[in-house]
């Protein structure tokens, strides 16, 4: 099927291509102008080494001189997991009552729903530069300031509480172990001193020297102890916040320039489509 001459068509169906893109652009407009603003906060860290976190490197100055207190970017990628899932965005909705600001009435379900809306109004990935950062969008810009740093908090206290129980759990199980041996020096040291005279030579020595070997065996127990409570108690972070959210200055969205732009182009392209369709069926007959 022959189509018509480009120009011919604009020649012919210019005034209708300039009205659709001219009333397609004036609605953009509007809808931009009257879409609801929404500001954006950023807060940005960096991950620490997890090797901070090891008892050989605060005890070891010769280790400690091997490690760089920050991470590398590969770290992030627990982090970014965790921020796909509901927890620290049901623990913003708790925080800040957000099924009242958001006005969702549903009492039973109010919190979740209000946490998947925060959600969706939020972006946590890692940078090319290797910084974890948390993006932040609502209608309040001191709110969404608040939420961001909130939830970049959450998720260290979240990593830091789970980078710690293995020491816990470590601390736990050095002193049952140190409870057992113990209890093993107090019965044999009773053994020793209520019936010396019952025991002979031999078995007084036996016992000494059993006394003898768990003894360093205690001291080798109360160090470790001594070391992994401090370790627990010193509870290394596991995010270094670099820069705090701000409240930002000017709305983010809607992107008023960049939408009037676009309708433009795909109105004027739309318009130009479908006067050539006409002219190629009249031109066709």
């Amino acid at each position: 099927m022959a189509m018509p001459d480009l120009l011919l068509v604009l020649s012919k169906r210019w005034k209708m291509i300039l009205s659709v893109t001219i009333l397609a652009t004036i609605l953009a407009l509007i809808f931009s102008l009257l879409s609801p603003k929404k500001y954006l906060s950023v807060a940005t860290a960096l991950p620490v080494n997890s090797v901070t976190a090891d008892k050989s490197r605060i005890f070891n100055s010769n280790i400690e001189a091997l490690y760089s207190d920050f991470g590398l970017p590969d770290e992030l990628d627990r982090i970014e997991g965790t921020a796909q899932l509901d927890t620290i965005f049901i623990a913003a909705s708790e925080q800040f009552d957000l099924n009242n600001y958001y006005s969702i009435k549903d009492a039973g379900e109010g919190t979740y729903k209000a946490a998947i809306k925060l959600k969706k109004n939020t972006k946590i990935y890692r940078s090319a530069y290797g910084e974890l950062k948390v993006k932040m969008w609502d209608r309040d810009r001191h709110m969404s300031a608040e939420m961001a740093n909130f939830l970049m908090q959450k998720l260290q206290e979240l990593h830091q509480h789970l980078q710690n129980q293995s020491n816990i759990l470590a601390l736990g199980k050095i002193k049952d172990q140190y409870s057992l041996k113990q209890k093993e020096y107090l019965q044999l040291a009773d053994s020793l001193n209520s019936a010396n005279t019952d025991l002979s030579s031999s078995k007084n020595d036996i016992i000494k020297s059993k006394l003898l070997a768990i003894t360093p065996q205690l001291q080798q127990f109360e160090k470790m102890i001594t070391e992994y409570e401090f370790v627990v108690n010193s509870n290394s972070p596991v995010l270094l916040i670099v820069e705090n959210a701000r409240p930002a200055l000017w709305p983010d969205k809607p992107k008023v320039y960049l939408t009037v732009v676009l309708a433009f182009f795909a109105a004027l392209l739309f318009s130009f489509l479908i006067a050539l369709f006409i002219e190629s069926r009249n031109f066709s007959v």
